[in-house]
């Protein structure tokens, strides 16, 4: 007989199921975020720390 009984299986499997929906949506966000442009407010922003980091 197997040391994991039923119900513990049904436990692993809805968990890593779980996971799965949990990481592909994260997926999702991440590379919707990353697709978008950057504001130009933010790139003046690095320009300027970039000008006085040089100084």
């Amino acid at each position: 007989m197997s040391k994991e009984s039923k119900p513990d299986k049904d436990i692993e499997r809805s968990r890593k199921v779980r996971q799965k929906r949990i990481g592909d949506q994260l997926r999702r966000i991440y590379d919707d975020v990353t697709s978008e442009p950057v504001p130009d407010e933010f790139l003046n922003l690095l320009e300027q720390a970039d000008k006085s980091s040089k100084k």
